[in-house]
């Protein structure tokens, strides 16, 4: 089988359109068995299942903080008890301007299973919203998309950050950002995979492989706040990728694995992604393409 996984990082995800576009060029893969995605990596899964390569390269290369974010005013929101601190109403729009019926029924019809990542409130648990009933596991609930309208909210479930965005209510919880528990989303993948079979996974990670160097002395509320996020992120991922390691090596046939991730921070000032600059993300698209062609050309068995 064919596995994709996209990880979470906002406007990073630039990065990983990049590499998705030399991969499938590269591979001639042009659909996955199962895709997983978080966060800005379910938008990105979620465009791949339905077919559109084409518009999330535009999405990526032309969106600005404006075009996804309203920023609010803190002390307001405080004072009338609205837990975030951007309303995201024009990332919803263009979420709905993407996923309409046409594109849910092109990926309720795939032979793909589309996995999007969230985390719930009210468990404190993942949340695993997908196209297709999948296995279910003691690490994660499960809820199957039945509707465009749930695909949509799923997306913006996986997508919200905590705190600087808006919960996702669906029925009666609420969801937030799905790498507050899986950055690299690899339950869904080694839970539902055959056992026997060879598997190739392609992951697409917008966060280097080893923790960045901090600065000599943080002093700002600020700089100290995006180190901690910074810090934890990189936790997340450690723990996300020997989920996959175990899979791998108690595996009974091959499980060859490509992990493709920028060899540096690509945003040290914003770590949570929430920078949308078109230079910036214009630049992480090609290096993700670069690095893709070299890691696929270096490794053709896999570089695990």
């Amino acid at each position: 089988m064919n596995v994709l996984i996209t990880s979470g990082g906002g406007a990073k995800g630039a990065f990983s359109v990049g590499a998705l576009r030399q991969l499938m060029t590269t591979t001639g893969i042009r659909s996955f068995d199962l895709i997983s995605g978080t966060s800005t990596g379910a938008l990105i899964a979620a465009m791949v299942a339905a077919g559109k390569i084409p518009e999330v390269t535009d999405i990526y290369l032309s969106n600005s903080n404006a075009d996804i974010l309203n920023k609010q005013n803190a002390i307001d929101n405080i004072i009338n008890n609205k837990p975030y601190l951007y309303d995201t109403t024009p990332l919803e729009n263009q979420i709905r301007q993407q996923m309409t019926d046409d594109a849910w029924n092109t990926i309720r019809q795939s032979a793909s299973i589309l996995c999007l990542n969230a985390v719930c409130l009210q468990t404190g648990r993942l949340s695993i919203f997908s196209s297709r009933p999948i296995q279910a596991s003691i690490h994660y609930d499960s809820l199957v998309i039945n509707s465009s309208e749930m695909l949509i909210k799923s997306l913006q479930s996986s997508s919200n950050q905590a705190v600087f965005m808006p919960p996702v209510t669906i029925g009666d919880r609420q969801y937030v950002d799905g790498g507050n528990r899986e950055v690299v989303p690899t339950r869904a993948v080694v839970t539902n995979l055959p056992s026997g079979e060879e598997h190739r996974i392609y992951i697409l990670s917008n966060n280097p492989d080893t923790q960045q160097p901090g600065s000599d002395n943080y002093t700002g509320l600020l700089d100290v706040l995006m180190r901690a996020v910074t810090i934890f992120i990189q936790e997340v991922r450690e723990n996300d990728l020997e989920v996959l390691r175990n899979f791998q090596h108690n595996a009974t046939a091959p499980v060859k694995v490509f992990y493709i991730s920028p060899e540096a921070e690509l945003d040290p000032d914003f770590p949570t992604g929430l920078r949308f600059d078109r230079l910036l993300m214009q630049a992480w698209m090609k290096q993700g393409q670069l690095r893709a062609k070299a890691i696929l050309e270096q490794y053709p068995g896999g570089n695990w």
